[in-house]
């Protein structure tokens, strides 16, 4: 729990179940590391002042692994205003002190996708506190648009022990702006722990919620948070878990007309053996889908699901709604349960907002961002589109069947970035290589026909895994580097409407390994259907981890 003792934020790991998060003091605040130890101060290039992030410890030689205190369930509070996970610590202010054994280290130290990463080699004394200080330069510029992550986990979720203090600082020290979180079958809000924080600045908390459906779970946001009702706001009918769960074809009508009218987002659409939507129907592009139109966004980008042939399917999937017409926008979440595995902001989304202030963020800003579909989800890298000056979600009046796309992606060095691809009504019409690594890495203007209705999307693209350290190890180290926008719309013939193009299109192939595993997926249609009744990461099987 958090609180302000003589003017001084201490964290500490003490903590009840009460939703509402009650603040209390503890007896003995925790001290600050006697040497051996290192004293830590990580800077913001722009402003030259501490801001949160993270140190990843790698001892070296005979170098014993320090102990921080951490199961990857949970973490723990080491010193004031410094959180243990099982590879290092996240500095909640960007200045701490973290005891080790004496010994030598290299230190990985890093803050979200938005800056290059440091690294260090620090000797530890015996008897000395080392003083490390690193300056992480800023080197993708978003234009004001702001990291979200909307499908996050803390221990008010069944299937999560994580302290919520503890993933608000895990989320902010990732870089993520726009704080959603989703706890299973009650809605939440983490505003007061940003403001014990003083996180106000940094990050913003839009309640919602993960409901389960007949099939499903689904994303819901933004919510009204009640923290006097039996499930903080969320509608009896939606107790986890459920045994006589409604069918999405009730159940997204019934949330649509909840107070803040709230959006639905198909989560992980594809997640085996029982979690995705998608997969439990079985349905596949080309097949009729009843709940079409009922539904405003999916994820894309699930952590649960970022090996190349995973992307490529969810791909295809939202590209055969784009052509059926229907405008649903393609979003990138984490799906954090816990303080490892699958870290905060990996994938995250960026969403097109009237302001880059946090602190000015209403819920209602969030929902128009996603129906507009102003998004662009990643798991690292960062692009944008416009096309005639038209911007994400805009309709372009096309002139004499061309138009003129401007595209940017960047992203910092310790991410891979080697190819653009331009996807035309679900096709790909382009290839672009990435060989620079000055920031933006590409920036070009680019000839597009169009000799037909549709729409525009642009991927960027890296061949190199991104660090298991950094984005958890889920996947095993296959996630590649994936950033991608949402539509362009074309008006081809001039009448003022988007025409579906209603074909499927084949499925993409950003990377090669995105086709290895095609009879495996035709083979999971055979599996028993059963609703999903649960949301379990610790009893997946063991390939999944």
């Amino acid at each position: 729990m958090l609180r302000r003792l003589s003017g001084v934020l201490l964290l500490w790991a003490a903590c009840d179940h009460d939703p509402t998060e009650r603040i209390v003091a503890p007896a003995v605040p925790p001290p600050v590391p006697l040497p051996p130890a290192i004293h830590i101060v990580l800077r913001d290039g722009d402003s030259m002042m501490p801001m949160p992030g993270r140190v990843i410890v790698y001892p070296t030689g005979t170098t014993p692994k320090p102990d921080f205190k951490s199961d990857g369930a949970t973490a723990s509070v080491l010193a004031p205003f410094v959180i243990g996970s099982p590879e290092g610590v996240l500095l909640a202010t960007g200045d701490g002190t973290v005891g080790v054994p004496a010994g030598t280290y290299d230190l990985l130290l890093l803050q979200g996708t938005e800056y290059e990463s440091v690294r260090k080699s620090v000797t530890v004394g015996t008897d000395a506190v080392t003083e490390v200080d690193v300056t992480l330069e800023h080197t993708v510029k978003t234009g004001g648009w702001l990291a979200a992550d909307m499908h996050i986990h803390t221990r008010q979720s069944f299937d999560s022990k994580l302290l919520a203090a503890h993933r608000v600082i895990s989320e902010v020290a990732s870089g993520v702006q726009v704080i959603v979180p989703t706890e299973h079958g009650y809605h939440f809000d983490l505003t007061n722990i940003l403001k014990t924080l003083d996180y106000g600045v940094r990050a913003v908390s839009i309640p919602g919620s993960e409901y389960n459906f007949q099939g499903g779970h689904a994303g819901i946001y933004p919510v009204v948070y009640d923290p006097t009702g039996p499930l903080l706001g969320a509608p009896p009918w939606q107790e986890w878990p459920k045994p006589n769960m409604a069918d999405p074809e009730t159940y997204f009508p019934l949330i649509h007309q909840q107070a803040g009218s709230p959006l639905v987002v198909i989560n992980h659409p594809r997640l085996p053996p029982d979690l995705g939507y998608f997969l439990n129907i079985r349905w596949r592009p080309g097949m009729p889908l009843s709940t079409a139109g009922l539904f405003d966004g999916i994820e894309v980008l699930n952590g649960y699901a970022m090996r190349p042939f995973e992307v490529a399917e969810l791909l295809q999937d939202w590209f055969t709604l784009l052509n059926q017409g229907v405008r649903v926008t393609a979003l990138g979440n984490s799906d954090t349960h816990r303080i490892d595995w699958l870290r905060a902001g990996y994938p995250r989304t960026w969403l097109g907002l009237p302001t880059s202030e946090p602190a000015r963020l209403l819920p209602s800003d969030l929902r128009e961002a996603i129906v507009k579909m102003r998004a662009v989800a990643s798991n690292g890298p960062y692009v944008q589109l416009t096309i005639d000056g038209k911007a994400l979600g805009e309709t372009v009046s096309v002139q004499a069947g061309r138009v003129q796309a401007t595209i940017t992606a960047d992203a910092p060095a310790w991410i891979d970035l080697t190819r653009l691809q331009i996807y035309r009504n679900g096709v790909l019409y382009q290839e672009i290589p990435i060989t620079s690594r000055t920031h933006p890495a590409l920036k070009v203007d680019v000839k597009l026909d169009v000799p037909t209705d549709g729409w525009i999307v642009v991927l960027a693209l890296g061949d190199t895994g991104l660090p298991v350290d950094v984005i958890g190890a889920v996947n095993g180290g296959q996630a590649l580097p994936i950033a991608l926008t949402n539509p362009i719309w074309l008006d081809a013939d001039g009448d003022g409407k988007v025409k579906a193009v209603g074909v499927v299109p084949p499925r993409p192939i950003p990377w090669k390994q995105a086709m290895l595993r095609g009879d495996e997926d035709r083979a999971q249609l055979l599996l028993p259907l059963h609703a999903p009744l649960d949301c379990e990461p610790f009893e997946y099987p063991d390939w999944l981890h």
